[in-house]
């Protein structure tokens, strides 16, 4: 009589997170900032003795910090979008040292972490996911490109619409 309880619970509970699919997925509402209907703008900032740019979504605020990065903050969500000068030097031992310096954290897992090149001519990406203790897994995705460092950041429920700003962002962004 247990087991037949207990296989029925299981049941009810396997045909609820069958049918909540759709629900979850349909819960992401055009309304988002991380919707199709987001609208970028080109900002312009002047950081190591340089003009940077960058297209970012136009109802983010932008906030330059200290260190001369563009830092956008989702109004009312999570989500963030940053951009700044990365330097001239190789990328790859850029890149160890920074995975380095995260492994060990508790709740990291390193999803890719890649890259070449050197100035104008390194590219590369490193994505993470990190769950705080007692918080919600959080998605993060960097891509360096040239001397410029992009960076996204959010709830992992965001992480499709996240590489979407990032993308956009390293298309149209110029260090000049």
């Amino acid at each position: 009589m247990k087991r037949l309880s207990a296989f029925l619970a299981i049941a009810v509970l396997l045909g609820c997170l069958a049918t909540a699919g759709p629900a979850v997925a349909a819960d992401h509402d055009d309304t988002s900032p991380l919707g199709p209907h987001l609208r970028y703008r080109t900002v312009t900032w002047f950081s190591q003795g340089a003009a940077m740019s960058v297209m970012a979504p136009r109802d983010w605020p932008f906030v330059l910090t200290p260190e001369g990065q563009a830092r956008f903050n989702a109004t009312g969500r999570p989500d963030v979008l940053t951009m700044g000068y990365r330097g001239e030097g190789s990328l790859r031992p850029q890149l160890r040292s920074k995975v380095a310096a995260l492994r060990g954290t508790p709740g990291l897992d390193i999803l890719v972490a890649h890259g070449h090149g050197r100035g104008d001519s390194a590219s590369g990406e490193l994505r993470y996911t990190w769950t705080p203790e007692g918080g919600d897994i959080r998605f993060v995705a960097y891509r360096y490109q040239g001397n410029d460092a992009y960076m996204v950041a959010g709830p992992l429920r965001d992480q499709q619409g996240l590489e979407a700003v990032l993308r956009t962002a390293a298309l149209t962004g110029e260090c000049s």
